[in-house]
Formats: structure tokens, C-alpha cells, sequence
């Protein structure tokens, strides 16, 4: 089975803990991802933190993602651990600080679709999705830091 892979890059002009707060903040992802998002259970030593387990509804499918590493302020590592139209997914949210009052988000995806074929289609969809959620992010925190 082919592994697709996504990587983007965000900058914002706030400092890291800005945009941390806001990726982690897992009942709250709405706001910037399509989708419905729900914490079903509280990670350690953080309620976002590792063995949170978050359920995503967006469109057709249902599906749950766990923190499986987790460090305040710099970066956050999920997986898929059920449904939806993937398999051996991991995702690496990392947020670089540039300086006292910028920050940047880098975003890694990996997964290979369920249905043999289907992956260039998972991953574009993703890709655009996650590229405006990253740019709603970074405008929300920079007005949010900014106030």
C-alpha cells in the first residue's frame, strides 16, 4: 500500500505559545478545521496532552486521533486510531519560534489510504483543508495576541 505524505509551513507574528495553545486546544479545532471535534478522553499530565483521545465527524466520516507525544509550547504527534479513510496515520505539529513575536507552524502528515487508489484524492483534500486551516490559525492568533 503506497504512504502519502504533507508537509506545510505556516508563519504568524505571535509567539509560539499562541499558536500551541490554539492546535492543542482539541474541543475547541472547529474554529479552524472543517469538522466537528470532541476530547473523549483526557490526556497526562494535560487534558490535551498524551493518551488525549479527540473525535473528529467531517463530511462522511467519523473517526478518533490520540496525542501520542506531547511537549507544552513545541510540539504535539497524533494518530488515527480509528475509522476514517486511512490507515497508518501519523501526524507531527511542530511550532518553531523565529523570534520573541514570530512563530512558525510545520505540519506533517503520513498515511496510506484503506482503498488502494484513493490516496492522491485524500491527500489533496487534506492538503487544501489543512493550508487554510493553518492561514485561520495564524490570523486568529496574531488578532487574538494583538488584542
Amino acid at each position: 500500500m503506497s504512504v502519502h505524505q504533507i508537509t506545510i509551513e505556516q508563519t504568524a507574528q505571535v509567539p509560539r505559545k499562541v499558536l500551541f495553545n490554539l492546535l492543542a486546544d482539541h474541543e475547541n479545532l472547529n474554529r479552524f478545521f472543517h469538522g466537528q471535534f470532541s476530547l473523549v478522553k483526557a490526556g497526562t499530565p494535560e487534558t490535551n496532552g498524551i493518551g488525549a483521545v479527540r473525535q473528529v465527524s467531517a463530511g462522511p466520516f467519523t473517526y478518533q486521533e490520540q496525542i501520542i507525544d506531547y511537549k507544552e509550547n513545541e510540539h504535539l504527534h497524533y494518530k488515527v486510531i480509528q475509522g476514517g479513510p486511512v490507515k497508518e496515520h501519523g501526524s507531527w505539529i511542530q511550532i518553531q519560534s523565529l523570534n520573541a513575536k514570530q512563530s512558525r507552524i510545520h505540519y506533517r502528515i503520513m498515511f496510506s489510504p484503506k482503498v488502494e487508489g484513493t490516496g492522491w484524492l485524500i491527500k489533496f483534500i487534506l492538503e487544501q483543508e489543512l493550508k487554510k486551516a493553518l492561514q485561520h490559525i495564524a490570523k486568529h492568533g496574531e488578532k487574538e495576541w494583538q488584542s
